[in-house]
């Protein structure tokens, strides 16, 4: 029993620690995408050192001509040895301040190991020039934050996005994601790193928050800040969703198939760029009844879509298909393929129904020449010669 109420309360501490993980990771840690973990095996307080009189610069003085963040800008033994006498405490001797090796690596003992455990600090996925700032009279506590209460320096107290963007603003320094962020040799950004994937997170300074659900609402979002996507994403990583195999609620609300005939008339254009009329909305059409090709057993629905047969096929008029359809196509394509005009209008068929205007025959020749495909959906290439078009 003891053992089994150790153990729900070791998993109820776990669902804390992991929860309160989850809560960092989107409000006040910083990205492991572009910092990765470290592992810091050593006691320092930098509070006490700058009461002592300590500054940045007393410790990480390279980082004044560093170039590159790969460099390492930590002190080692050369800079603590300025104010602690290492040799001494080495031989035994108490010193002022104390230098013996257990002060500084907790539960040390040379007289055991060979060495004290090492500091991993991997370099952040950034492009960051600490000489160009320190030229630019930045203070290390504008991006490091004031250091009066801290002890252990952590990745806590390397710069987030939003205290970039103070001075990254396109005036007083670049503000182009590149400037800082790693990019593929296609110009993206690198999203991809060993430590994690990189995607904006709660408390994002651009508002791009790509939290949970972020695909159901980002659609208004993208409109406005295309040229940011872009600088991310592919055309062809959108069509992974948004093309006509996939129809996410994120795309289409529900029940859209009763719906789509309105929003089809008002922005048929925003429909195409996905769909295809013949193949896609066309073939639908047909399967529930509306369409020339479609099940017999269902074309009564079709009774009421156009007026009586003469007045809409053979006799000229206002009701005649062919004005309506000079009127609106896509309404159309809508329903018939283009295999229903050319039963009558193509001149490869027993019944032929000439649609071309009086007088087309003097513009037969310069539209045959510019783009003979669409003749050749009605006329062989031999009646084309023929006629002179070719």
């Amino acid at each position: 029993m003891e053992r089994q109420s150790r153990i729900v309360l070791g998993l109820v501490a776990l669902s804390l620690v992991v929860a309160g993980l989850a809560w960092a990771a989107t409000a006040n840690e910083r990205s492991l995408a572009i910092y990765p973990a470290q592992r810091i095996p050593v006691r320092f307080d930098h509070k006490q050192h700058l009461e002592a009189g300590a500054e940045c610069t007393t410790c990480h003085d390279s980082a004044r001509t560093s170039a590159s963040v790969k460099d390492r800008n930590l002190p080692g033994h050369e800079e603590c040895e300025t104010c602690h006498d290492l040799d001494a405490a080495r031989k035994g001797a108490k010193t002022d301040p104390p230098s013996a090796c257990n002060v500084c690596h907790p539960g040390f003992d040379a007289t055991v190991h060979l060495a004290p455990p090492k500091l991993d600090a991997p370099p952040a996925n950034l492009n960051f020039n600490h000489q160009l700032h320190v030229q630019k009279k930045v203070d290390c506590a504008t991006c490091h934050g004031a250091m009066t209460d801290v002890q252990l320096a952590t990745r806590q107290q390397l710069p987030k996005m939003a205290t970039c963007l103070k001075c990254h603003d396109g005036h007083q320094a670049p503000k182009e994601c590149g400037a800082c962020h790693l990019k593929q040799p296609s110009g993206r950004l690198q999203l991809t790193f060993p430590s994690g994937i990189l995607r904006p997170m709660q408390g994002d300074p651009l508002g791009l928050d790509h939290g949970p659900r972020y695909e159901f609402n980002h659609g208004n979002r993208a409109s406005m800040d295309r040229g940011t996507c872009l600088s991310c994403h592919t055309e062809s990583y959108c069509q992974t969703c948004h093309d006509a195999l996939q129809k996410p609620l994120s795309v289409h609300p529900n029940d859209f198939i009763t719906l789509h005939p309105i929003q089809a008339r008002q922005d048929s254009t925003r429909c195409s760029s996905c769909h295809r009329a013949q193949s896609f909305c066309v073939a639908c059409h047909e399967r529930s009844g509306v369409g020339q090709n479609a099940d017999r057993s269902l074309r009564a629905r079709n009774v009421k879509v156009h007026p009586d047969y003469n007045s809409w096929v053979e006799v000229p008029g206002p009701q005649h298909h062919g004005v309506a359809a000079s009127r609106d196509m896509q309404s159309c394509v809508s329903c018939h393929r283009e295999e229903s005009c050319l039963t009558c209008h193509s001149g490869m068929t027993g019944r032929q129904v000439n649609p071309h205007p009086d007088g087309f025959a003097a513009a037969c020749k310069r539209v045959a020449a510019s783009n003979d495909r669409a003749c050749l959906k009605c006329h062989t290439e031999s009646s084309l010669s023929q006629k002179g078009c070719r």
